[in-house]
């Protein structure tokens, strides 16, 4: 079928139209799946019409017909669906009776819940005080006896005047098991008649062991002596071992309320840009970047009003290969996924009836969470604003919005500068929309759509490996730095030896192996061989790229130069390294000249500014080498900016990571299920030309010496993640300097887990998780090892890791109250990546005692992720201490291992193991540790229900025993 030559054939295609808004062609055409192209208004009066039911039936007939005539095989039968009695849903015919089976199982769950509800109500004239429940709030010390008092009260004289008290228990006492076994209950007095109107006395006793949460049940079992049956009665006890005024000063204000997802709106009504901002010195651009506006059809289709999305409805849009025609495309269909993702949760922080304050020039708006990075503003970011007087609703297409250029960051406000037209009043109310900067993106855009495709670093092969040289010998080398080991050095040469033009060359650094100190020491050799040699040096985020720049400060400012983005804080650049950077008047970071760039011979930024030399107009060429450290963390468009916007034929590109450690951050789950999450240095390990059995030395080099972390400290991730290939090489008056630290449960041992159930909760107004129990945990150790005198423990020894941004602001409002504690980082795994400290305290955050109703695998959260695990526990040097809910940890098999590994060590404290230690543990069983978590609980539940009916039920009770009203004394003492 021949196309009307108006309307644009790419919209139709699996990859869409890539020009998106600037395609001057009519996209208004959808191709439907019978094969016909008809005008989007017309579809569906198409789909309903004689043509588009013939073609569909004539297309699943030839199917079918090749099914059957192909080798003489029958067609497939066609899935059939039962429709479920219970709940009305269609379900296959092959899944029907486990689908009946759930239903099945959850109705006795809650017919187990409601009878065990019932057993906590007062009945038979019997009264128990505390119905709410039993609660000893927090208390503070371990091993220390606190007590409550419970009153039994005879009600009814006339329907049950003579009630027998036979016995009360502990819930816990009737498992054998380890949880609850702190409490105990005693009966007061020797007569066990309860008499009408007169009360009785009965003590729950909490001695607890160590901190957390415990929780447990008491059961009272009474007799009915007229009716001749036995009844019981039972309420909750709960308690928790911490610090009070920990629990009073960080607890939430309120329950978390999810923030409603306002309407997505177009702006198609008047639009008032700003202006640039003030503070910002002139730039010189010779190349300007393109818009690259997502395709509308592949944005209506994945997220539009009726879009789905599914892998399927995006895969639709990408291109059926990936090879170096379809590369970029490939990619930009990915980018404009993660994009809208990131656009539509920068939409979820719109305002509404927030004051914007005059401060002229400027006006200041109050955002609450941008401490919090919700949102992320940045000085040259935009911000929209439209009056709220206006009769239009917030999502109308025609409402006038204007545009504001954040000219300054507060802690809960930002500075903006309108057009010289603004004006308003102080207390006039605005609605507020955040607008994501498309910078980046645009920029990582640029480099996928440019021609520079060469084979040797999209696809390399073993025809792209050039022959080695050996002009530069190991014997010859000088090195700069000293403590350069023989792998590293070997590493050194192999770089420098590299001919122009080869394939991307690796160094695989696990935790602590120094491939950072390795590229720095192969810059400075290559300089020294070449004057002619120019270095480009990236990294993905910019504390790793201050890195890699501290370490060659020894280069002086006129060959070193930092480059930073406009956007940066200069706040946020490390002293040292002030003047190899250029800051302006107003203390922020300008743009140099193409000139003055091109003097330095070595430029480092991040992968990001590495498309800003060809910006300022440098030519493709001008660095002989480019170097990515921390490669595995970066989005593959994102290395390609510095690689592919300013190499030459002759650039040499080496890449430095770990593809077992933390890879790219990514928002689009669809993006990156479609191949955006892995990382250029993973997908190229993946090559054979990368298989360290043929290659090594020659494109890869996998350093194998961890000059970081104690052997111990360093066992479980060497086995579960590099083959037990990592050798434990730290200089031993710093990995063993803890051995013999009080604090440990095993000397010698530097590990440390700490079992507490805690309980994880969210503030009013952030979904991040924080656990106060575990964060006055973390406190106590911290002071404890300030406090130790030999060896001494300064706070920069100490870095707390825990997965949750709430959890950090916990933290640190403990460690602001005490000046001794002021100096100890505490952040998330990504922050700590590439850094190390003596020691490491992991506060993992999820806990939760609900395992009927809890998602419980999702309750593990971000801990779950093998990487980031890796990266968690390779940090430390000397120590490292674990804080966490042991139950919840386990169902995770990795996380099973290495607690069963400490445990069998001796370093286990604080709440007891749930599990059988010794039993292996299989990789692929998650979901069989949660599906036996479950079990048990519901098992726990129904044989409690089964025993408590067993006491009803009893006929006839044993009265023979003496009374007295004289002695109170204990007749019952369980749990001690």
């Amino acid at each position: 079928m021949t196309l009307n030559p108006n309307y644009c054939s790419a919209v139709i295609s699996p990859g869409g139209c890539l020009q998106g808004g600037t395609c001057r062609k009519r996209h208004d055409i959808r191709q439907c799946l019978c094969g016909v192209v008809v005008l989007k208004n017309n579809f569906r009066s198409h789909q309903r019409g004689k043509q588009h039911k013939a073609r569909l039936d004539e297309m699943i007939n030839y199917q079918e017909s090749r099914q059957g005539t192909a080798h003489g095989a029958v067609p497939e039968p066609r899935e059939t669906f039962e429709c479920c009695s219970q709940c009305n849903k269609q379900v296959p015919a092959s899944q029907i009776n486990n689908h009946i089976g759930k239903h099945d199982k959850e109705r006795r769950l809650k017919e187990t819940e409601a009878a065990l509800a019932r057993a906590e109500l007062d009945k038979g004239g019997i009264t128990v005080s505390h119905t709410g429940g039993i609660d000893f709030g927090v208390v503070e010390a371990e091993g220390v006896e606190h007590t409550q008092e419970v009153t039994v009260r005879g009600t009814d004289p006339l329907k049950h005047p003579e009630v027998r008290f036979l016995s009360c228990r502990m819930r816990s006492s009737t498992r054998g098991d380890t949880h609850g076994k702190e409490f105990s209950i005693s009966f007061m007095g020797g007569s066990r008649w309860i008499k009408c109107h007169t009360n009785r006395k009965l003590i729950v006793v909490f001695c607890p062991s160590y901190a957390g949460r415990y929780e447990d049940t008491v059961e009272l079992h009474f007799y009915h002596q007229q009716d001749k049956h036995s009844f019981v009665i039972t309420r909750h006890v709960c308690a928790t071992v911490g610090s009070r005024e920990d629990h009073e000063h960080l607890r939430p204000t309120g329950p978390y309320v999810r923030k409603r997802q306002p309407a997505p709106f177009q702006f198609n009504g008047p639009f008032n840009n700003s202006l640039r901002p003030s503070v910002w010195a002139p730039s010189t651009w010779v190349v300007r970047l393109p818009q690259f506006l997502p395709s509308k059809s592949l944005i209506d289709a994945v997220y539009g009003h009726r879009g789905k999305k599914t892998i399927a409805t995006a895969k639709a849009f990408l291109p059926r290969t990936f090879n170096e025609t379809t590369y970029g495309a490939t990619f930009q269909v990915l980018l404009h996924l993660e994009e809208e993702k990131l656009r539509q949760d920068l939409e979820a922080y719109a305002i509404t009836g927030a004051k914007v304050k005059p401060n002229y020039p400027r006006y200041d708006l109050q955002v609450k969470g941008l401490d919090e990075g919700r949102p992320s503003v940045l000085v040259g970011d935009f911000i929209l604003v439209s009056s709220a007087t206006q009769p239009e609703a917030l999502h109308d297409p025609k409402r006038t919005w204007i545009q504001g250029c954040v000219h300054e960051v507060h802690a809960d406000y930002v500075s903006l500068r309108f057009g010289e037209d603004f004006n308003t009043y102080k207390g006039s109310i605005f609605d507020v929309r955040f607008v994501l900067n498309r910078l980046p993106h645009r920029r990582m855009h640029y480099a996928l759509s440019n021609q520079f495709k060469p084979t040797r670093f999209l696809f390399p092969g073993p025809n792209n490996i050039l022959p080695a040289s050996s002009a530069t010998r190991i014997e010859s080398i000088s090195l700069y730095n000293r403590k350069i080991r023989d792998e590293q050095l070997r590493t050194v040469v192999t770089i420098v030896n590299q001919l122009p033009g080869s394939v991307p060359f690796i160094v695989f650094g696990p935790p602590g192996t120094g491939k950072t100190v390795t590229i720095v020491e192969a810059i400075r050799q290559l300089l020294d061989r070449d004057p002619n040699t120019r270095i480009l040096a990236c990294a993905p985020s910019n504390s790793a790229a201050d890195l890699i720049a501290q370490g060659m400060l020894a280069l002086g400012n006129a060959k070193l130069f930092r480059l930073n983005s406009l956007w940066r804080k200069v706040k946020d650049l490390p002293l040292t390294l002030h003047p190899f950077s250029k800051i302006n008047g107003n203390k922020i970071f300008s743009m140099p000249t193409r000139e003055e760039l091109e003097k330095f011979r070595v430029v480092v930024s991040t992968c990001i500014a590495g498309g800003v030399p060809q910006g300022l107009g440098l030519k493709p060429g001008h660095f002989t080498h480019i170097f990515i450290d921390e490669a595995g963390q970066a989005q593959e468009p994102e290395v390609m900016v510095p690689i592919k916007t300013i190499s030459g034929p002759s650039t040499n590109v080496i890449l430095a990571g770990d593809n077992q450690q933390l890879g790219p951050v990514i928002h689009s789950a669809l993006a990156g299920s479609l191949g955006l999450r892995k990382s250029y240095l993973d997908r190229l390990m993946r090559l054979n030309i990368y298989n360290l059995d043929n290659y090594s030395g020659i494109t890869i080099v996998k350093l194998l010496k961890n000059f970081r972390s104690h052997s111990e400290i360093l066992q479980v991730s060497n086995l579960e993640f590099y083959n037990s290939e990592l050798k434990a090489c730290g200089d031993p008056m710093l990995t063993r300097m803890f051995e013999n630290l009080d604090i440990l449960p095993k000397k010698s041992f530097p590990i440390v887990f700490h079992g507490i159930v805690g309980r994880d909760e969210q503030g009013k107004e952030s979904p991040s998780f924080f656990n106060i129990d575990e964060a006055t945990l973390v406190k106590k150790y911290c002071m404890s090892l300030i406090e130790n005198h030999k060896p001494k423990i300064l706070p920069e020894h100490i870095g707390v890791i825990t997965p949750y941004y709430a959890q950090r602001c916990k933290i640190l409002d403990l460690f602001y109250k005490n000046s001794k504690l002021k100096g100890i980082k505490v952040g998330s795994v990504e922050e700590f990546q590439g850094q190390e400290r003596r020691i490491i305290i992991l506060s993992t955050v999820r806990s939760t005692v609900d395992y009927l109703r809890a998602d419980i695998q999702k309750s593990l959260g971000f801990v779950t992720n093998p990487r980031r695990f890796n990266v968690a526990v390779t940090r430390a040097q000397s120590l490292l201490i674990v804080i966490g809910n042991p139950t919840i940890l386990s169902l995770d098999p990795l996380w099973r291992r290495f607690l069963n590994f400490i445990r069998n060590k001796g370093g286990w404290t604080g709440t007891k193991i749930t599990w059988d230690p010794e039993e292996p543990v299989s990789s692929d069983r998650m979901l069989f540790y949660d599906e036996e978590l479950r079990e048990r609980a519901e098992r726990e539940m129904e044989e409690t229900l089964k025993r408590l009916n067993a006491l009803i039920m009893k006929d006839t009770i044993d009265l023979s025993d003496s009374d007295s009203d004289h002695d109170e004394t204990p007749i019952f003492r369980d749990g001690e």
